[in-house]
């Protein structure tokens, strides 16, 4: 019976380069994960599958032969392949093998029954071994990239809070200093926060400092007034300064409505004008 099996393992490896050319066209004509491999990528890795049958065939050693199976289906994960190029990728294997196989029962009569089902339980074996590996390392990878979402989440949203820090300047005051661009997405973050804080803190006063804001359009300036307008229906007296003249004179083209908000040239003067309400002030010792 070994004889059978070794003159099969010659049989595989002098029909190598045939089996080897199939596979590589057949998986990158079906398989779009396969398709972005060169040769040069591709080729070896078959080479060392055929190779890996051929030798597990000749020595009835299965226990290498599923090591690399379990090696191969975690590779094809860490390098982007789908389940279905995996499953394309395995039937063309399976199939060419069974030719090969075909092919050697014709010239020797000694390949019987028995002999085929000895290579299908190989072929069955190291397909389970290579769909279970590769399962099995997507499913880390998912989880890897699930987390590193989240950190990312996170992170962004460590840097949104301290871009944009409300202040407690004094008993029942806040500042809002904002820098940089006011997207819908940032504006609705800030009207959050701010509304949270007015609500812990208790806060009568809100001071909205709006010198590091390079340009202010429609959008813009509607979400400035939104917020504005969510403190007041809060009970916070909303104070805004630093409208420098480009944007005082964009906010008059645009037609904005501030009436009903206070306005401050500058943050020192936007404190005062919160202490005088709080009905207090800054004196000189």
């Amino acid at each position: 019976m070994a004889t059978i099996f070794t003159e099969l393992q010659a049989f595989l490896l002098a029909r190598r380069d045939h089996i080897l050319a199939e596979l590589a066209r057949h998986v990158q004509q079906h398989s779009p994960g396969y398709a972005r491999l060169a040769q040069e990528e591709l080729l070896p890795t078959m080479n060392m599958t055929i190779e890996a049958l051929a030798e597990a065939v000749g020595t009835q050693d299965l226990l290498p032969f599923i090591a690399y199976a379990e090696a191969l289906g975690e590779m094809r994960a860490h390098v982007g392949f789908v389940l279905t190029d995996v499953l394309i990728a395995i039937d063309a294997f399976r199939s060419l093998t069974w030719d090969a196989l075909e092919a050697f029962a014709q010239h020797q009569p000694a390949c019987t029954v028995e002999t085929v089902r000895v290579v299908a339980d190989m072929l069955q074996q190291f397909s389970r071994s290579v769909v279970t590996s590769f399962s099995y390392a997507y499913e880390q990878l998912h989880y890897q990239l699930y987390d590193q979402a989240e950190q990312i989440k996170a992170q962004q949203q460590t840097i949104r809070e301290l871009s944009t820090p409300i202040l407690p300047l004094y008993q029942h005051v806040l500042v809002l200093p904002i820098v940089g661009i006011i997207d819908s997405f940032r504006a609705s973050q800030i009207m959050e926060r701010l509304l949270t804080t007015i609500a812990e803190r208790q806060s009568d006063i809100v001071i909205i400092d709006i010198t590091g804001v390079p340009l202010v359009d429609t959008a813009v300036a509607n979400h400035l007034l939104q917020t504005a307008r969510a403190a007041q229906l809060i009970g916070a007296q909303v104070i805004m300064v630093g409208i420098g003249p480009e944007i005082a004179q964009t906010i008059v083209q645009l037609g904005v409505d501030l009436s009903g908000i206070a306005i401050g040239a500058t943050l020192q003067s936007g404190i005062d004008m919160a202490f005088r309400r709080l009905g207090k002030q800054i004196v000189r010792r």
